[in-house]
């Protein structure tokens, strides 16, 4: 292995964790990781000024080891064009037990994405073992649902059931994108029964991901139906659903004027309703409960005078 390949995998386990959440690794053998530093690399990666405000990334701009700093878009580039390093990568990541360099080496992975670290993550996620599937899913949310395998390896996941909060999780993976409608049928199909899952949670997260997939009568069922839940976990999405979505019928506006003018109804779901009727015709009477709902939402947030 040459000594470049060694600082760079080096310098990964040392680095900031700031997007994959590890928390940066304070203590390392500075001394052992700079004896193998050859004296280019020190002085390659001079300071830059941050990125503009409209060109911030989610990862590190620097990765920094014994004072001497490496981009996180250099080694990303590397990873990118050497296989045999993205290899490293890889199995390194597979075989790291701390944590703190196992969420360095997810961001780096997940920076990097291409079609090894999607077999990569298949893989895993398609693994019995509870670590190799959480890690798999984590790399798959870097791909878009409009891949059919990684869309297929998030519906297995879902029909197998299991512990509620890795089945929102699991539908909080369904990012809606452009696909044609024959392919997004079945996860239209699968958040549709997930709305009737017995666990609040679940159904919260099924309902606020449909209204974005299907903007048919079925979602607009699903959206009345979940604005007169006894959850008010449910109700918040299914308000938020209405927003994002084009969906507008009558009995939609009379469920969100009911929790608009409901006083039982929390501050912010009164609120997000009072926003979400300003997207439809409202009659003299609904006006009316509309401002009061949108004055009073304005007190609550400090706005009203």
């Amino acid at each position: 292995m040459t000594a470049t390949r060694v600082l760079l995998i080096a310098l990964i386990s040392a680095a900031a964790g700031a997007v994959a959440g590890g928390a940066y690794v304070t203590h390392r053998d500075a001394a052992s990781v700079a004896s193998a530093t050859p004296p280019q690399a020190a002085a390659a990666s001079p300071p830059k000024q941050p990125p503009a405000a409209d060109e911030q990334s989610p990862y590190p701009e620097y990765l920094s080891l014994g004072g001497n700093h490496v981009s996180f878009q250099s080694l990303r580039e590397r990873a990118s064009r050497d296989p045999a390093f993205l290899q490293n990568l890889l199995q390194r990541f597979r075989n790291e037990t701390d944590p703190a360099a196992r969420g360095e080496l997810l961001s780096l992975l997940n920076a990097v994405s291409g079609e090894d670290v999607l077999r990569f993550a298949l893989s895993l996620a398609a693994s019995t073992r509870a670590q190799d599937e959480r890690d798999g899913l984590d790399l798959l949310r870097a791909y878009s649902m409009d891949r059919a395998e990684v869309r297929q390896a998030v519906l297995s996941k879902l029909e197998q059931g299991g512990d509620p909060q890795r089945t929102a999780e699991l539908v909080g993976m369904l990012t809606p994108t452009t696909m044609p409608s024959e392919d997004a049928a079945p996860v239209v199909a699968e958040l549709s029964a997930l709305t009737r899952h017995a666990d609040p949670a679940v159904r919260a997260e099924a309902v606020l991901q449909l209204a974005q997939w299907d903007d048919g009568a079925q979602a607009e069922d699903v959206l009345h139906r979940a604005l007169l839940d006894a959850s008010p976990q449910v109700r918040g999405k299914a308000i938020a659903g209405v927003q994002s979505s084009h969906l507008r019928s009558d009995r939609l506006k009379e469920a969100l004027l009911d929790i608009a003018d409901d006083p039982a109804s929390s501050a912010a779901d009164r609120g997000a309703a009072a926003f979400a009727l300003q997207d439809f015709r409202l009659n003299r009477a609904e006006y009316g409960i509309w401002r009061r709902a949108q004055t009073q939402a304005d007190r609550d947030s400090g706005e009203g005078g």
